[in-house]
């Protein structure tokens, strides 16, 4: 597998712009993509229903994104049964009291992000305006059938911003996915120390646990644009291009570590 598919991307988002959305994909035996260029949600199956991680944008062609998305591949989302937030910016929590409301999931984001977020004057979608009552927290663990979904606190974006690890198999073969909540490096300097070290440790437990898949919610950040267009018109004998391997995601890793050096510096 090429590195290009490892080094993060440091174009910048278009978040100011109305995007058409990409066709939602399916692209392991239980992981889809529902999204933007800019930004997208996890849809995550599992033996007792579905997970899903972030729910872009607090708008409501939005909404009816995810559940279009839901009808194209074949889900019904009467069966959602969790929403994991990374971090508490508008981009990711979006509506998903709408969700919690209509289909009776539960959401859950860490303590100190839903307090952030209740706060976030700057942010351009105003602060948060509903309520959510299940915490994740460090090394907590969600189970929901045959799957399990390990939590990682990786401050720094944001200060009690999340990231995610959990298997996924690629016509039957097991592999490990994770996902780095926060992509954006901070503008405060201190922030930014915090982000590093984050960086670091989510790193190592990910090199405990053996993670060879990389994703991210915002597919402009690693090449995710190019690799789902790829994983649409696959054929057989095409290597998925989101299994990177145990080395290339830690590869990748330290390409947001340099990054992140690299603005201490300037």
């Amino acid at each position: 597998m090429e590195k290009y598919w490892r080094i993060p991307n440091p174009i910048k988002p278009l978040f100011n712009k109305e995007l058409e959305p990409f066709p939602s994909t399916k692209f392991f035996d239980q992981l889809s993509f529902i999204g933007n260029p800019n930004v997208g949600c996890f849809v995550l199956e599992t033996s007792e229903g579905i997970i899903m991680i972030d729910c872009m944008e607090p708008k409501d062609q939005y909404v009816e994104m995810i559940e279009k998305g839901f009808s194209d591949l074949g889900l019904d989302i009467k069966d959602l049964k969790a929403i994991l937030i990374t971090h508490g910016h508008g981009d990711h929590y979006g509506k998903a009291d709408y969700f919690r409301e209509k289909y009776g999931c539960r959401l859950y984001i860490s303590k100190t992000d839903y307090e952030y977020a209740l706060q976030d004057y700057r942010s351009p979608v105003g602060v948060l305006s509903f309520e959510i009552n299940d915490y994740l927290g460090d090394m907590d663990t969600l189970k929901l059938g045959d799957t399990q979904i390990t939590c990682v606190m990786t401050p720094g974006h944001t200060p009690g911003c999340l990231s995610f690890i959990f298997p996924v198999t690629d016509e039957g073969k097991r592999h490990m996915a994770g996902i780095w909540g926060g992509t954006g490096i901070p503008r405060d300097p201190g922030l930014v120390n915090e982000y590093l070290n984050s960086i670091r440790r989510f790193s190592s437990i990910c090199k405990e646990m053996g993670c060879d898949v990389e994703i991210s919610s915002h597919p402009f950040v690693n090449n995710g644009i190019a690799r789902l267009e790829i994983i649409r018109n696959i054929t057989d004998g095409v290597q998925n291009p989101f299994v990177v391997g145990k080395e290339g995601y830690q590869y990748s890793m330290k390409g947001f570590e340099k990054m992140c050096l690299e603005s201490m510096e300037n």
